[in-house]
């Protein structure tokens, strides 16, 4: 990752600022939740060796987003942040009639979820340089970074999307919470158009193992986000783990 140690010094900073004028609270299920379907892991190797998918990609109703793990410039894994980059967006979206913003979730072993309340933080990166775009932000509209994107030499949407990463403030350094749903309004209306969600990484790769949590059956409605569900059997670990790798960027 170039520049990793101004990247992790930049959102350090940036990170307590946003600690500061973060608002809401989640709301809570009766009942435990299942163990966590991410699992945390001190870097990459350690995610490989143990099977884990990196990389996720969530896609439906006219959204898709890929996901990547956060390694910060010690080459640790940060489970409290994710990288997202949205490979397609709605029509409203590129027209400027509505805009975007994240939310994580988990569920229980019964298939309730519990939804924080609370939107989501994330900043606009350039890859390329490691430099931030935006600052922190809860909603994301076109016209917010449309000048941004013409200088870099971007006056189309998606083309501008498809070369840029969106860093997640997940606060959640211990990997609790299961999914990201991205969010689509209308920006007159401020109701959702549509959703889309998708699995945290890290998770197993093999959807069998998946499955399993700790010994229990875990949660039909997180079963069914992971990208292999209904394929079990038919790739060996491996394969699925390098098909997971697939969605990186």
């Amino acid at each position: 990752m170039k520049n990793a140690k101004q990247i992790f010094t930049t959102l350090l900073t940036l990170g307590a600022l946003s600690m500061l004028t973060a608002c809401g609270s989640s709301q809570q299920v009766a009942g435990s939740t299942d163990s966590s379907s991410r699992t945390p892991v001190t870097d990459i190797g350690s995610a490989s060796s143990k099977a884990l998918a990196y990389c996720n990609q969530a896609s439906g109703n006219e959204i898709t987003g890929k996901m990547k793990v956060f390694v910060d410039s010690s080459n640790y894994v940060r489970m409290e942040y994710v990288y997202l980059r949205l490979t397609s967006l709605p029509a409203t979206f590129k027209t400027g009639g509505s805009y975007i913003s994240l939310w994580k979730w988990l569920a229980n072993p019964s298939g309730y979820t519990n939804l924080d309340t609370s939107a989501l933080n994330f900043a606009l990166m350039n890859p390329a340089n490691g430099q931030y775009l935006t600052g922190w932000k809860t909603t994301l509209k076109w016209s917010d970074v449309v000048t941004v994107a013409s200088g870099m030499g971007y006056t189309d949407p998606q083309t501008f999307f498809n070369n840029v990463n969106i860093l997640v403030d997940l606060k959640d350094p211990n990997g609790e919470y299961d999914a990201l749903k991205i969010s689509n309004y209308d920006a007159s209306t401020n109701k959702a158009i549509n959703t889309v969600d998708g699995l945290l990484p890290l998770f197993s790769a093999n959807p069998a193992d998946y499955a399993n949590d700790n010994g229990s059956t875990r949660a039909g409605v997180l079963q069914k986000l992971h990208p292999f569900y209904g394929k079990s059997g038919q790739f060996t670990t491996s394969q699925f783990q390098s098909m997971a790798n697939n969605y990186c960027f």
